[in-house]
């Protein structure tokens, strides 16, 4: 039995107020997030004291219970915030803003039992090794400033921009430019245009992992390695850059009546650099030979690390319907929210990138997903019914070609099909403390399409893969697990 156990501690304090026409927000926070993971009833079988061949320290019995190691996340920040308005003359004054931030992220893997990791570990699962386990730190700091202000009283425009200093990956400035104009009463354009940057985490340079996978029913050791590692600089690892961006994005609002209005907006982002993970490379008795540290994983294990590999295109809609109106003594309220995405690479370097990433990138996420929610209010009483639309995805990585053309059993990609779900909430008030829900998420039971047999060989008598695999390993869009029913008890302090 696989658990992990997630413990989480937040704080923040901060002072606010006004000087004259001056306002100021200086905040304090820290943050810890840790998961604990342990394995029960389980066992290594590279351990026993019965086996005559067994040396030290591999001839003594097997665990049962296994610490597998801690992850930390720590994040301390500071920030300051100030606005000022600045009367020029327009329809409202110039509202200036502007502040600083300081942030520092840790990142810390603590070591298993010596049995967890040793030898691949416990039922498959590599625990963490002391040559793994450390900690590791980034630190930045920044200033920002804007303004916005209505220039007539149907006319919006706003500016925006940022500096930023790591103490790992050096400088970078970014700024945005946004307006609205809204040409007859109820009805608008706007449009927003501007760059960005994303350094990668200490978690992102520093992440191992070490597991096994079955692979068309076949056990393989699996890892994924920091790119500083001897490991990963044997497959070409280079240190990871940050990611930079240029986005824009057009939009139209109308609001016919008082309780009708809708959205459409249209984006593009392009990401430069982006952060990936690798192709798995598959390791050879060549490879071992030549880098005995390969033994960690073994002949035919995989390995694979960050990579800035890619630059990426990502084109979308956006509507957005919303409705209200009084009904039978209560409130109505009706939304219906579209997407229309598309992810396209527009390079990447075939040396870490394969076909099969390339098109998970671009077909894993369906291209349209829709959400009709209904909510009605009527004293205490309140119901809440969603309709959910995921339209077709498929993942080559996990059930195609490395090329990502076809399907790893044979024939072509399998293309998971779209499907529908529903979900449904009815909620008592029984005072503003207190409220009592019962509902269910997928209130019929869908389930995404079973794996058919270009993803997997699939054997009648159990109708799944040679490892049990029914449906796909990430759930698609919804997940697996079909219908969750629950009873939810509320209380606000």
């Amino acid at each position: 039995m696989f658990v992990g156990e997630v413990n989480e501690l937040y704080g923040v304090t901060g002072i606010k107020g006004e000087m004259g026409k001056l306002t100021y927000d200086l905040s304090v926070s820290a943050s810890k997030n840790t998961l604990k993971l342990s394995m029960y009833n389980s066992l290594n079988t590279a351990f026993s004291p019965n086996n005559p061949t067994s040396d030290q320290p591999y001839n003594v019995a097997t665990q049962t219970s296994f610490n597998m190691g801690e992850t930390n996340q720590k994040e301390t920040d500071a920030n300051l915030d100030l606005t000022y308005p600045l009367e020029v003359g327009f329809a409202k004054p110039i509202t200036l803003s502007g502040g600083f931030e300081y942030r520092k992220e840790t990142y810390q893997l603590g070591a298993a039992d010596f049995q967890a990791y040793a030898q691949g570990g416990a039922s498959g699962y590599g625990g963490v090794s002391p040559s793994q386990a450390g900690s590791w730190s980034q630190s930045n700091v920044a200033i920002y400033g804007g303004a916005e202000t209505d220039v007539t009283n149907n006319w919006t425009i706003g500016t925006a921009g940022r500096y930023e200093h790591y103490n790992t990956f050096g400088s970078a400035t970014v700024g945005k430019i946004n307006t609205r104009y809204e040409f007859i009463p109820g009805y608008a354009f706007r449009a927003t245009v501007g760059t960005g940057f994303h350094a990668p985490s200490p978690g992102q340079q520093h992440n191992s992992t070490l597991t096994t996978n079955f692979i068309n029913g076949n056990s393989i050791q699996t890892g994924t390695f920091p790119v500083d590692s001897a490991i990963s600089q044997i497959y070409g690892a280079k240190p990871l850059t940050p990611e930079k961006s240029t986005n824009f994005g057009v939009g139209f609002t109308a609001k016919p009546v008082r309780d009708l209005s809708f959205t459409v907006d249209y984006y593009n982002i392009k990401v430069r650099n982006r952060i990936f993970v690798s192709e798995p490379y598959s390791i050879t008795a060549a490879d071992l030979a030549a880098n005995p540290i390969l033994s960690t994983v073994g002949v035919g294990g995989n390995v694979s690390y960050f990579t800035n590999g890619l630059n990426t295109l990502t084109r979308g809609v956006d509507v957005v319907g919303t409705y209200t109106t009084a009904l039978g003594g209560g409130r109505l309220n009706l939304t219906l929210a579209y997407n229309h995405n598309q992810n396209k690479v527009s390079s990447a370097n075939a040396n870490v990138i394969d076909g099969a990433q390339i098109s998970v990138i671009e077909h894993l996420a369906p291209h349209d997903v829709a959400h009709f929610t209904a909510n009605y209010t009527n004293g205490k009483w309140s119901i809440t019914a969603r309709e959910n639309y995921y339209g077709s995805w498929s993942d080559a990585v996990d059930y195609g070609t490395s090329d990502g053309t076809a399907g790893a059993n044979g024939g072509p990609l399998q293309v998971f099909g779209a499907k529908a779900t529903s979900d449904l909430d009815i909620t008592y008030n029984f005072a503003p403390q207190f409220a009592l829900s019962v509902g269910a998420n997928n209130v019929f039971n869908t389930f995404p399409d079973k794996l058919n047999s270009n993803s997997q060989q699939i054997f009648p008598i159990t109708g799944g893969g040679a490892d049990g695999q029914v449906y796909s390993r990430n759930g698609g869009p919804f997940g697996m697990n079909g219908g969750f029913w629950y009873v939810r008890g509320t209380v606000k302090f």
